[in-house]
Parts: structure tokens; sequence; C-alpha cells
């Protein structure tokens, strides 16, 4: 497998890319650490690979039918990265052919109807011709499963979620029994008239009410006189919705001595100032599809997806919890920190799906306390002290970012930034010099200094703007500081948080850790230990966390240094101690 220049990856990425590609095996099973690196390259790359369209090769090499059962379903989930017609093309042979492994098969299914753009590169666009090849499959699957009676695999009903087509619709409405599963969003008139018959076995009164509109009014009412007390309320609303106040009367006849009726009523006004509405649906009509949209209207779109999927919410939880996870992707989608509020607030477990965009919503207002707690409980206390940097409240910042575990470029960015806003621009300039962040590792050479080659790509294409304020020094650091809102609350920490910094800056040996990294020949090894101990440290047998400095032998791992680095072990330099 030959790779190009792939010079839309940043570089860090590249060389994992290359490095993980060359363990994997031409033939045979998928295993050990081959198969952790691939995993972790697959979720660390999803960002990026979609921008490198020459990728797809390696997607169709590792789906070849030489290859082991896992690693083609792991090249079945990469080819949708790439939605092309070419790549759709291969992903519907392999879902259509009898000697497919059932693995592969369900993987290929799933490639075939994911149209949500979640965490992948912004460039990601399904074509048209591609869409129809996939659906055209995905109904012959269909079509072949209701011949059947049975659906073999839990894969082809979620995948049944993101295809809007008459042609699907008209093979579910054979067998509404069988495709539950698959539907939530998308129906026709004709299959939403079938649905409605069915209603009792299958709960899709909300995705009826929205495809057929007024049209369903005289069917909620009718059947609504026998339902269960639940179900009476939810096409009584419904009703309203498509059809308006004339049917409020009804509602407020359900609703006599209930002691929830003051909610159900307050949804009915939602539902008559946005008539015709179905909100849910409405939002999983765009959050099904998101990478099938014009790139420049999905931020819009997205956002208004979070406000149909918010909707419902103030007056009861979704019973599907799936529902937040895609209300969160569209939160993403619109890039917009003020759309967290609510999700959050309504379902807290939430945080982590839009961890950067809900810590910049709560530094922007002042929220010390919230994004404190929040940047500790999603292991952020580096993005969190950052905000808080920025936005004017630089002790609570340091205090954060004493807590934090690794030396990330957003964590070295606000301690500079809040030691000057804290009156110690001195202490700036020396994080600036002696304490910036290691560099990702891009060969197996060294690891270098910062900023790297890979950082000085990041900063070209405008990513992660702590690197490129790191990179410019002093005045670019603070460039990025804003005023603190006129609410803010008040600055939490103290000018003792400074005394942390000013300790890690001090270099002191006596009471620190030291780890001897790599291979000792010219250096002597048991003289540097003795060194290490008349200088009143002590020695650690590994890499651990927490360890203050490490001395560098004749020769280490390049991996070894950037996770010690990374953890904020500090190299001893010439001088420092007697021996190196």
């Amino acid at each position: 497998m030959t790779l190009g220049p792939l010079d839309a990856l940043p570089p860090a990425l590249r060389y994992r890319l290359r490095e993980t590609l060359a363990l994997l095996p031409a033939e045979g099973v998928l295993e050990g650490v081959a198969l952790e690196r691939l995993a972790r390259l697959i979720d660390d790359g999803e960002p990026w690979f979609g921008a490198e369209p020459s990728l797809a090769e390696v997607g169709l090499w590792m789906a070849d039918a030489r290859r082991g059962v896992e690693l083609r379903r792991r090249g079945c989930l990469w080819l949708a990265r790439f939605p092309t017609l070419i790549v759709t093309r291969r992903l519907a042979e392999l879902a259509l052919a009898a000697a497919t492994p059932a693995p592969v098969r369900e993987a290929a299914i799933e490639a075939l109807g994911d149209r949500e753009l979640r965490a992948r590169h912004p460039s990601t666009l399904w074509p048209a011709d591609a869409i129809q090849l996939a659906d055209e499959t995905l109904i012959k699957l269909a079509d072949a499963a209701t011949t059947a009676g049975v659906v073999t695999g839990t894969r082809l009903p979620i995948a049944l979620r993101h295809v809007h087509s008459d042609g699907i619709a008209a093979v579910i409405a054979r067998a509404p029994g069988l495709w539950g599963e698959a539907l939530e969003c998308f129906a026709t008139p004709p299959l939403a008239r079938v649905l409605f018959v069915s209603v009792d076995e299958i709960p899709a009164l909300r995705l009826v009410a929205a495809t057929l509109g007024e049209e369903a009014v005289p069917m909620l009412l009718a059947r609504a006189k026998a339902a269960a007390l639940d179900i009476r309320l939810e096409m009584l609303l419904l009703a309203i919705s498509v059809g308006g106040e004339a049917h409020v009367g009804r509602l407020e006849d359900a609703l006599r001595d209930l002691k929830y009726a003051e909610q159900i009523r307050q949804r009915a006004k939602w539902h008559l100032a946005n008539r015709g509405v179905v909100p849910t649906v409405r939002g999983l009509r765009v959050a099904r599809v998101t990478a099938t949209l014009p790139i420049a209207d999905r931020a819009a779109k997205c956002a208004r997806a979070v406000d149909d999927l918010a909707a419902l919410t103030k007056f009861a939880r979704h019973p599907e919890a799936y529902l937040y996870a895609m209300w969160g992707w569209m939160v993403r989608g619109s890039a917009d920190p003020t759309k967290t509020r609510e999700l959050v607030t309504a379902h807290p477990e939430s945080q982590a799906l839009v961890r950067e965009l809900y810590l910049e919503d709560l530094g922007r207002r002042g929220r010390v306390r919230q994004l404190t707690i929040a940047a500790q409980t999603l292991d952020a206390a580096d993005l969190g002290a950052l905000w808080l940097a920025i936005h004017g409240r630089p002790l609570a910042a340091l205090e954060l970012a004493a807590t934090a575990r690794l030396q990330t470029p957003e964590l070295v960015c606000a301690r500079a930034l809040a030691c000057y806003r804290a009156g110690r621009a001195d202490l700036t300039e020396r994080i600036l010099v002696e304490d910036l962040p290691p560099p990702e590792i891009v060969d197996a050479a060294a690891l270098g200094t910062f900023p790297g080659a890979h950082e000085h790509w990041l900063i070209e294409h405008g990513q992660r703007p702590a690197v490129a304020a790191l990179a410019g020094g002093r005045a670019a650091v603070v460039a990025i500081a804003k005023p603190a809102p006129h609410d803010a609350e008040a600055d939490l920490g103290s000018f003792a948080a400074l005394g942390s910094v000013v300790r890690r800056l001090g270099r002191g040996l006596p009471g620190s850790t030291v780890y001897l990294a790599g291979e000792f020949e010219k250096l002597d090894r048991k003289a540097i230990a003795k060194a290490v101990e008349a200088a009143g440290a002590r020695l650690v047998a590994g890499p651990f966390p927490g360890t203050d400095y490490y001395v560098h032998g004749d020769w280490c791992l390049v991996q070894t240094i950037a996770q010690l680095e990374r953890q904020g072990t500090r190299r001893l330099r010439p001088g420092e101690l007697e021996g190196i």
C-alpha cells in the first residue's frame, strides 16, 4: 500500500498513520498491538481523515477479501469517512454478497446508512449519486428481509433511519411490525397511514402527525377516545399541533383533575405558537443527514435542529436516551457555545459530548464555580483554566491548572496568561522560555522542541489557538485576553496559587522524584543514581505520572520521552545534576 504526501493531515497524524498501517496483517487475524493502535487511530483521525480523499484506498485495501474478518470490518467503518460513488459501490457489493462474513456485512450496511457528520471533517459530503446507490442497496436488503419475514443482524434497521425514499417506505409498509426500529423521522403519507393502524404496536404517533399534518387529526381524535391516558394526551396534543386551537377543548376535558395538568397546558401553548411543527421529528430529519447537507448551510440547520430537539424537554424528558446524543451532535454542528445550556440542564451526562463548547460558554459568562467543577469532572482542567485566564479570572485559573494531569498547550497558555493578569509578567516570560509543552511526535528520531512541525501545521491551518499564542510569545498570549463579563463571579483563587508556578519554575531537586529514561552506556547510570540521592531526590522505576524530572540516557524511545513531558516531567539539564 503506497501513501502520498498526505498534506491535508497534521504531521503527527501522518506519522501515526504510517506507523499503524505498517503493523496491519495482509492476511490472518488482526489482534494485539496492531488492533489497539488501529482502533485509536480511527478514533483520533475522525476529524481529519475526510480531508484526504486518497485515504479511501486504505479502507478499500482493508476491506479486501484477502484480509482477516476484523480488519475487513474496520475497513468498512474506515470507508464511511469517504462517501464517494466508488466507495459506496464497494460497500454495496459487500453488503449484498452472500459470501461476505456477517460482521463485515453489518459494517458495510452501517456505512451505507451513515449520513451523519458527527466529528468527521467538515468537507465530508455525500454526493447525490452515492446516496442513490446506497439507498437502492438498502432497499434490496430490506425487501429480501421482508420477504423472508426476518431481519438478520442489527444494523439494517438503524441504517434505514437515515433513508428518506418512497422505495424504502413501500417495503416497510408491507410489514411495519418487522421494521419498528427503522421508523424514526422519515415516512411517506401512505406509510404513515399504515403506521397509524398499527399504532398500538408501533409507537410512531409523532412521525404520523408530522408526515400527514391535518389529515391525521380525525384519526387522532377517533383513536384518542379509547386510548390509555398517556397515549390519549399525546394524541390530543398532536391534534392541537397540526390542527390548531379548535381541539384545545378536548384536551381540557382530558386534563380534568390531573395533578400535572399545567405542564401539559404549557406544551399545548407551545404547539399553538408553532402550529404544524412536530419538533423532535423535524430536528431528527436534520440530525440524520448532516453529511448530505450543503456545507454552507449546516451550522444554521444544526442550530435549528438544536432548538427542535430541545423544545419538548421543557415539559418532559425524552423517553429515548439516544436523542440526547443526537441533540449533542447538533450543538456541535452549530458551533454555538450558548446552545449547550439547555442540553446540559436537561441531560447533564451530555457535558462530555459538548465539552469544549460548554466550557467556553461558562468562561464567557464568568461562571467560575460551575466551570471549575465541570472542567475537573470532564478531565479538562487545561481547557477550563484557559477560559478562566482569558476572561479575567487568573487566580482561579492557576488553581484549576494545578490539578491538570497533562502538559498541554492549553494548560501552558493558561498559566502564562494567568500569571500576566495576576501581575507576574516575569513568570509569564519564564514559562514561555523554560516550561513549554512538548511537541507532537512526527518521526522516530527525536522529540524536538515546541513548536515542532505538527504545531507549525496547526498554526498555518488556524487550529488550536493556544498553540499559535505560545508560538507567538508574550504579546500573542496577552492578545487572547478578554475583559471579564460585568456579572462574572469573583476570582475564587488566592495569590498562593502563584506558588505552584514559582515552585515548578524553581526546579529544586530536594524532595523531588527522578526517572532515568532509556539506555545508559556512555553515561554512568550508577553514578547518576548516586548523584540523585545526594541531591535529596529519589529515583522512580518507571515513567509514572507525577514524576518531577527525568534524565535522558544515551538512547531512549521518543514515545517514552513524549509520555514523560506530556505528564509534566522535566528534563534535567547539564549542570543541574552531576554526571549528565
